[in-house]
């Protein structure tokens, strides 16, 4: 379970957060959770069942960072991935688990944002010795992708 696959989202020493959409089913969440608690030196610092996401902690002086990832890919391919099993019609995170892996649009046009930024607020810096109406159009344009920007991150920003 290596790449886009892997459920884990994050790994330092001590610390795995595991992140799956198939862990926002109950059952599924569950059965991960219950597994993930029952493996040794591996316990349940948090979860989220509402994202589908555990954080789980371990002692690194007694399971080395790889035996304790590997331990948890283990059991979560069996949870999330069983052989039988088939998804559930009307289930809105089979629908989930279809979609393509490609960004959000919304993720697209900030990315699109924050390079137009970039570029000009180079420009803006190099029309200094051009003239100032230059200089304003420009310093105008990165206004204008901040915007946009801001626009997108707005959740983020009032938090």
């Amino acid at each position: 379970m290596t790449g886009r696959t892997s459920p884990i989202a994050s790994a330092v020493p001590g610390r795995i957060r595991v992140r799956h959409p198939l862990l926002r089913r109950t059952d599924r969440f569950q059965e991960a959770l219950a597994g993930l608690e029952a493996l040794d030196a591996i316990r349940v610092s948090g979860s989220n069942p509402a994202v589908g996401s555990v954080l789980l902690s371990y002692d690194p002086a007694a399971v080395t960072p790889d035996d304790a990832r590997s331990q948890v890919e283990a059991l979560l391919s069996a949870v999330l991935h069983p052989a039988a099993a088939s998804p559930v019609p009307d289930d809105p995170v089979s629908a989930a688990e279809v979609k393509p892996a490609a960004p959000e649009r919304k993720w697209r046009i900030n990315r699109a944002a924050k390079i137009g930024m970039m570029g000009s607020m180079a420009a803006t810096l190099a029309a200094l010795g051009v003239g100032k109406r230059v200089h304003a159009g420009f310093g105008t344009l990165f206004v204008a992708f901040m915007l946009v920007h801001m626009t997108v991150q707005r959740k983020r920003l009032f938090q």
